[in-house]
């Protein structure tokens, strides 16, 4: 009878066990899941700022996205105070906060393909922004002013871009290639660019320029 409880003893205990175990490893799956969340939004927004390199960025879109990193390394280390290099990437961020670094207004777009990356990364930030991507919410009224912003951006970035080509085209005497950057400026900014009186100048900037061209053409 004694054997009996002993075993039965045994036998809850490893019971037991086994229950702590079985709890411990889906806590700890759970803290990597949650890591792995916090880590592809950090992924994201990296992988966002680097595409947007070599066009003029927002400051303030640069300095939010840079807060929204910060606040999900907090979150990781929140979780996982050991994770490896938690503290340096923290430090990290907030040095960059610290100082208000502002990227290079000077635009350093290279062919198409590069500006097709550009306007692809400012599309899918404001996409990323407009569906609540970061980690902590800010208001609607927020949101939009950044996209505002990021919208205006892109659409100064695509008309320089095309315009300086344009130029380039004309004095090299390539006329249909200097109409068509002209062309893909108004293009773009009717399908694509904000309503607003910048954008307006931006349109009639490229049409007097076409028209300057074709003139020019007519009378050759």
């Amino acid at each position: 009878m004694n054997l009996i409880f002993v075993l039965g003893g045994l036998l809850i205990a490893a019971l037991m066990l086994a229950s702590i175990v079985h709890r411990y490893q889906v806590h700890m799956a759970q803290k990597r899941m949650k890591i792995q969340r916090l880590l592809r939004g950090v992924d994201l927004v990296e992988d966002l700022l680097d595409r947007l390199s070599g066009c003029p960025f927002p400051a303030e879109t640069r300095q939010l996205l840079q807060k929204d990193m910060l606040a999900r390394y907090q979150a990781i280390r929140g979780v996982d105070r050991r994770y490896e290099g938690i503290d340096k990437l923290i430090g990290e961020i907030g040095q960059a906060l610290a100082s208000a670094e502002v990227a290079s207004q000077r635009q350093n777009i290279f062919d198409k393909p590069h500006l097709q990356k550009v306007v692809d990364a400012f599309g899918e930030l404001m996409g990323f922004l407009q569906e609540g991507g970061l980690l902590h919410r800010i208001p609607a009224e927020v949101v939009r002013e950044h996209v505002e912003k990021l919208a205006m951006q892109r659409a100064e970035c695509v008309s320089r871009f095309h315009f300086t080509k344009a130029e380039q085209s004309f004095e090299e005497g390539k006329v249909h290639d200097a109409l068509g950057h002209c062309n893909a400026i108004k293009e773009f900014l009717t399908e694509k660019g904000p309503n607003s009186d910048e954008v307006r100048a931006l349109y009639d900037e490229a049409e007097a320029f076409r028209k300057r061209i074709s003139e020019h053409e007519a009378d050759n």
